[in-house]
């Protein structure tokens, strides 16, 4: 039996679906009753409570571990691995961020880093995923284009490797169901490294529509955010990942999906066609 942890975000959505395609026996850990998850797939469990824990992974023997980023985030995943073995999990594909350390320079590498060191030294066979910036971050909150098509974000020329939800998923599915992928750590990323000036000309080109990205301050960038509501923690780690990019410090493209699935990452033009409806609303 599979558990997916974080079934409802960007990847564990997706995870589910592939999933239930499959026809692999899973469950999905929430926290409370959710409308978008079949309650016979669900079982309760919390991060922060090793009771609900050790009754969450009863009779699992791989998850797919998944905490969204927060301050404590080491000590939940921490908690989750400790459970994990006493409960008798023998595998665990865990997602992280592109150069994890415990001596990372940005936060959430450094949280990444302890919960992977974990990992490593539970005994369990692991398989870690490195996302890059995810294709549909394009269409998100924080580093999205908003009712006017417009991105405005600290970035200047720097790259991504854009990578679609979809494959980072299906790289994981792989990795749970199959052999050869123990003690292995996967940068995943998509095909291209694109700036957000190149970002906004394919989405235009694909849509129809003109999208445009403009480079802004830091600081303009920060007082956008917390005006908008977004906790000061988030929005502290995500102008360090900016300030990364812009150093060229986040690693390039490379065939890890392909490898692993066999079949090459999506590139951002499929994913906007995929999506093109979604862009289209941008600005009525």
């Amino acid at each position: 039996m599979i558990l997916v942890t974080g079934a409802t975000g960007k990847i564990g959505r997706e995870l589910v679906s592939l999933l239930r395609q499959s026809g692999v026996p899973f469950c999905a850990m929430v926290r409370k009753p959710l409308a978008e998850l079949p309650a016979d797939i669900t079982r309760p469990g919390d991060f922060a409570d090793g009771a609900s824990l050790h009754a969450a992974f009863a009779d699992v023997t791989r998850l797919f571990l998944l905490c969204g980023a927060q301050p404590t985030m080491d000590t939940l995943e921490i908690n989750a691995i400790e459970a994990a073995h006493e409960s008798g999990v023998e595998r665990i594909v865990k997602i992280s961020v592109p150069n994890a350390s415990e001596r990372g320079s940005a936060k959430l590498q450094r949280l990444h880093g302890r919960s992977e060191a974990a990992l490593r030294a539970s005994g369990m066979n692991w398989t870690i995923l490195r996302p890059n910036a995810f294709m549909q971050n394009l269409y998100g909150s924080t580093q999205g284009f908003d009712e006017s098509r417009t991105c405005r974000l600290p970035l200047g020329e720097a790259k991504y490797c854009f990578v679609d939800a979809r494959d980072i998923a299906a790289t994981a599915m792989t990795a749970l169901i199959s052999t050869g992928h123990a003690e292995r750590v996967y940068d995943v990323t998509g095909p291209q490294a694109l700036s957000y000036y190149t970002a906004a000309n394919i989405v235009s080109e694909v849509t129809g529509k003109n999208f445009r990205f403009v480079d802004i301050t830091p600081d303009e960038s920060r007082a956008g955010m917390l005006a908008s509501g977004i906790d000061a923690w988030f929005v502290d780690e995500i102008l360090e990942w900016f300030a990364l990019f812009r150093a060229g410090e986040v690693g390039g493209v490379n065939n890890s999906v392909e490898r692993v699935t066999g079949r090459p990452p999506r590139r951002l033009s499929d994913f906007v066609r995929a999506h093109a409806d979604e862009f289209r609303e941008f600005g009525g």
